[in-house]
């Protein structure tokens, strides 16, 4: 991937045109490029400084030059709006993956003229486009049918509505980030197709309802709910026990989470290899026990700062949990330093780490 410098709208034309003929980007069947607007590249505190974005003419010059893009990315482009996008419509029939993140002016007629101009794509990330709403995905649900993975993260305007229509059209879907969207309950998930594989859903307002939806599909191998929103009917997690694939699960810090939803996931997930447990602070004996007893495929287990494990429970993972090679522990005030050496003089082979890290998935499509 080519990596193309931003434009100063203090520079002369004549040098924002030079900067189009990089000796890096001569190949007119160069399938790749990436704006070094990208917050992956420029540092963020650079984009406060006025001018520093890729202009619309520029764009639609290289658009035009490099007709074969497959991959584009104008992530952190704070400036573009959607009559930048327009020549989509004529060079974006063999994109594959767009990258949108934080263009904060495009808006739902952006995004149609993304799905008019890009039949082909699979991938699109849209991390803090604010201004997209339902409507607009609607629009690209209707005519990306290919369409395998998508960012909606802080995507504040997006509702089960449009999750909905995106998870009913688009029957390839394998992985959806919708974290932090706070109107989403997780319910536009139902009748979802078995491809999806992957869902991130952390600080969302989940309920019950929306959880099943989640995993109707069947085919969920990571599932992503750390910093659930609490819910005044109860425990929402319950459902996930139907998740016979699971592999990834994350629960940091959904500190309303029984033991009823633990034991009854322990029972019903049998493939879980990750199971990140930090900071739940209801998860008690009877759910320390079903974790060691039915969780015999576990690899990695995070029970940070949890305050109900105790010199039991860490008894109850270590006489169960049989492939069990890392334990994150830390924090935990009512394991005495006693129990803990029990454990290691028990379980050798599985290494004690007081580090806190969140479940990491090295094949994530949003990393």
């Amino acid at each position: 991937m080519v990596k193309l410098p931003f434009f100063d709208s203090t520079q002369s034309s004549s040098s924002s045109a030079r900067s189009l003929y990089h000796p890096n980007i001569k190949n007119f069947n160069r399938r790749s490029l990436q704006f070094e607007c990208s917050f992956s590249i420029l540092n963020p505190s650079s984009l406060s400084r006025k001018g520093l974005d890729v202009h619309i003419v520029h764009l639609h010059r290289l658009l035009m030059r490099f007709q074969h893009l497959e991959s584009l990315s104008l992530c952190g482009c704070t400036e573009l709006n959607d009559s930048g996008l327009t020549r989509l419509l004529s060079y974006g029939s063999n994109l594959q993956k767009l990258n949108l993140d934080c263009c904060l002016k495009v808006i739902d007629y952006g995004l149609s003229l993304v799905a008019s101009g890009c039949p082909s794509l699979t991938s699109i990330s849209l991390y803090r486009c604010i201004n997209i709403s339902d409507d607009g995905l609607e629009t690209l649900a209707t005519a990306c049918l290919s369409l395998k993975c998508i960012n909606l993260s802080y995507c504040s305007q997006i509702s089960d509505k449009g999750l909905k229509a995106l998870t009913q059209r688009c029957r390839q879907l394998q992985a959806v980030n919708i974290s932090h969207c706070e109107s989403i309950r997780g319910v536009g998930f139902k009748g979802c197709s078995k491809s999806l594989t992957h869902v991130e859903a952390w600080s969302c307002k989940l309920n019950p309802e929306g959880v099943t939806g989640i995993i109707s599909g069947g085919g969920i191998e990571y599932l992503d709910v750390s910093c659930l929103s609490w819910y005044p009917l109860g425990d929402t997690l319950l459902g996930i026990r139907l998740s016979s694939n699971l592999k990834v699960l994350n629960f940091r810090m959904c500190r309303s989470v029984s033991d009823t939803s633990i034991v009854a996931i322990a029972m019903g997930c049998t493939l879980l290899e990750e199971w990140n447990l930090a900071l739940c602070h209801e998860v008690r004996i009877s759910g320390w026990q079903a974790v060691g007893l039915y969780c015999q495929n576990l690899k990695r287990l995070h029970v940070n700062r949890c305050r109900n494990l105790n010199d039991n429970g860490l008894q109850a993972l270590r006489d169960g949990c049989r492939s069990l090679s890392v334990l994150y522990l830390n924090g935990c005030v009512h394991v005495t330093p006693f129990a803990l050496e029990l454990f290691k003089s028990h379980r050798a082979n599985v290494c004690i780490k007081d580090e806190e890290v969140m479940c990491i998935n090295p094949y994530s499509p949003f990393r």
